[in-house]
């Protein structure tokens, strides 16, 4: 099986290559860099670092669209490039590459595969907070139950593609990906990563949790 890994990024800068020299330390699959528009020397400093890594691809956004756009990007990449699978990973060092084998091996057994963190303490409470209220009504609505909703670090199989693929372009994408692998049935396995939080004030908002929430019912009633 053909797996690439791809990193979505907006200004990250050197935290990003520090991810992706982890995970060329410790994956043999190649791996693909999508930059959703920085603003800041974040692009600049991957062509440094990577360009002329044969292992390596870069892409990037002119404008910035969205997380949910960048992991879309990739897997439409993946597919034309002839790959079979895709793992995602975040380039803010949040996800700790060291689980890639766990992914890799059960994604030959499992076409979707979710991470999943145990939600303790050190978790920000709206993260939290917004992670089980979602998780409980995706598990009412679409009839799956997730141990963590909200994490980036996931992998799945090219056929399966069409069932869970997302509309969202920002955060949310995780969520309505299993509410569409609930609706469809999709098999899939949870491995457990660890638990890190770099920075509280970065990804899901308030806010964000709001919209996610709103959104879940409207994904309930479109196909």
């Amino acid at each position: 099986m053909r797996i690439l890994i791809t990193v979505p990024v907006y200004n990250e800068k050197n935290r990003a290559v520090e991810t992706i020299n982890s995970i060329l330390a410790i994956s043999n699959n190649n791996v693909l860099v999508v930059d959703d528009g920085s603003i800041d020397d974040t692009w600049k400093i991957l062509k440094n670092n990577f360009k002329a890594v044969d292992r390596v691809k870069l892409i990037k956004h002119v404008l910035n669209l969205g997380k949910g756009a960048a992991m879309k990007t990739g897997a439409e990449w993946a597919w034309k490039s002839g790959y079979d699978a895709i793992i995602y990973i975040d380039a803010d060092g949040q996800h700790n590459p060291k689980h890639l084998p766990l992914f890799e091996e059960a994604m030959e057994n499992y076409k979707l595969v979710f991470g999943y963190r145990q939600l303790g303490k050190g978790v920000p409470f709206i993260r939290k907070f917004g992670n089980i209220i979602s998780g409980n009504l995706i598990k009412k609505l679409f009839g799956i139950k997730r141990k963590d909703v909200l994490c980036g670090f996931l992998g799945f199989n090219k056929s399966v593609y069409k069932k869970i693929v997302w509309n969202s372009t920002r955060y949310g994408v995780e969520s309505e990906m299993t509410a569409r692998a609930g609706r469809n049935k999709v098999e899939f396995s949870e491995i457990k990563i660890d638990t890190i939080y770099i920075d509280k004030y970065k990804g899901v908002t308030i806010f964000d949790a709001i919209k996610i929430l709103f959104n879940i019912p409207l994904w309930y009633f479109s196909k």
